[in-house]
Order: C-alpha cells, then structure tokens, then sequence
C-alpha cells in the first residue's frame, strides 16, 4: 500500500490563519494568538483526514533568496508582516515542534524550494500532497503529487488535468507561462503587452519558451518585437519562476515519519492558550 507524505507550505498557512480569523483572539496576556490557532486547526485537521505516514513544514528563511540577487525587485512589492503575526511565529513554530515535525527552511532559497525538493525525493511508494495557497506550486503537480489549496468550504485539489484546464499550460510550462506574461504577485514583469492570452497561445504553438524563442522573428505585431528584444528577460523571468528541485538541503525521511508525544502537544497547547483537541491518527 503506498504511504502519504503532507508538505505544509509554512507561511501561506500562516497568513491564511491570520487573516482568516480575528486578531481580537487573545489569551489572558493580550498576546494575539489568531494565527496559531488557525495553523494548529488547519494542521490537525489535514492529518486527520489524510493520516499521513510523513509530514514536513517547509517555511522561508529570513535572508534574501538567489532569486533577490538575479533580480533585485523580485517580490519588492510586497508589505513587511504584520507585527500582531510577527510575534505569533515563535508560538507556530512551537506547535510544529510539538508534533514532532520538521520545520524545513536553507538560506538563499524560498518555501517552495524547499518543497519542490522534498517532492521530487520521496520514496517510490509515496504519494506527495503539498498544502498551500500559492499558485506558484502548480508547476509541481504531477502523478505522484497533488497540490491541496485549503479552503473553509471544501479543498481544491489540484490534479495535473485541472492545473492544465485552468493556466492553460501543463505543470511543468507554468514558469515558461509566467516568464511571458509576468506574475505580479512576485513583481516578475513578464513582456511588455504579453497578456496570458497571447502567452499561451504562443506556447500552445511551438510547446515552450525555448520554442517561443527560436521563432520569436515569425511572431507578429509589438508583442512579437517586444520578445524580440527581450528575450534575455524571459530567460531570466523563467529562472525567478522556475521552483528548485535540488537545493542543498538534508531532510532524512525517518525525521519526517509522523510520530507524536500527546502529552506534548498537549503541553504546548496549555502554554499557547490555545483549547483545542489533539488529533487521533494512526
């Protein structure tokens, strides 16, 4: 029987928690503990309903990412935490050490790295789900992984068919698609006048963007000149799309088998103020 390994992408859960819930969830200290509620009920109740064999929480690291090097406006865009989450990181990451999990994070590189790399070494005989709300992780799904957007109502499950109806490129062309038209919630700016419509058909007609490049001069109108002249751009636009596979990072899998004290977590909870069940898997 193939096993289950659950990937969490730390900080998508993180926001999600906190936006989800109101900040008016306080214990009797008046620190805010909205957020870590929320990640500790979006946790159990996903190993409640996958009872995963491993579990691993892969989380960004402080320092700027090879990604703010090659482009140092990558992700510029974005506001700073908020303080009321910034001070509920420690209380997460107590949680997550409660469970015994590891809590994945490399210098120079993002979550999704560090998920993109779990995901492609996992045992022959194990099905990969990565729980996140960030798209960029399509581009992982395959056979052997499958993305799970969390939802309050019921959860997306991203299958490689659905990634594909819905960008209209397979998996493994997102970062080619995105490279085209830019993802603004990474400030990747993309071609100038490259819509999505355009990018996936120009993908749609020769199966890449190396495709896309090498015909480049048959490509009509201010949109093909524009590539014309920006093809440097798009390469470098794939790499700051593109999600590593292979960084240099360490994660022996027994670590990650699920395994857990009660008493623990029931511990942590009590310090927490969090009043909460504990989840029963096996």
């Amino acid at each position: 029987m193939s096993k289950t390994c659950l990937i969490l992408d730390c900080f998508s859960l993180v926001y999600r928690s906190f936006f989800g819930l109101p900040t008016t969830i306080k214990r009797q200290d008046g620190q805010a503990i909205n957020a870590a509620l929320g990640f500790y009920n979006t946790l159990t109740g996903l190993m409640e309903q996958f009872h995963p064999d491993y579990l691993f929480v892969a989380s960004d690291h402080p320092s700027p990412t090879f990604r703010h090097r090659l482009f140092p406006d990558y992700k510029a865009q974005r506001p700073p935490m908020p303080e009321e989450l910034k001070t509920q990181i420690p209380l997460i990451e107590e949680i997550i050490h409660s469970f015994s999990a590891p809590l994945v994070k490399l210098a120079g590189y993002e979550a999704d790295d560090v998920i993109g790399t779990i995901a492609k070494h996992t045992p022959s005989d194990t099905h990969c789900y990565i729980i996140t709300t960030d798209r960029d992780a399509l581009q992982l799904v395959s056979d052997d992984v499958t993305v799970i957007a969390p939802n309050s109502k019921a959860n997306r499950v991203f299958t490689p068919e659905l990634v594909h109806h819905e960008m209209g490129v397979p998996p493994e062309r997102i970062p080619d698609l995105k490279a085209l038209m830019g993802d603004a919630s990474d400030n990747i700016p993309g071609i100038p006048l490259v819509g999505p419509k355009t990018a996936k058909r120009w993908l749609d007609t020769y199966e890449s963007l190396d495709g896309v490049l090498e015909n480049a001069h048959h490509l009509p109108g201010k949109a093909g000149r524009n590539l014309m002249e920006g093809q440097d751009d798009a390469l470098l636009y794939r790499r700051l799309a593109t999600i590593e596979r292979d960084i240099p990072t360490f994660c022996c899998w027994r670590a990650g088998r699920l395994a857990f004290d009660e008493r623990q977590v029931r511990s942590t909870l009590e310090t927490l103020g969090i009043r909460a069940s504990i989840p029963e898997v096996s």
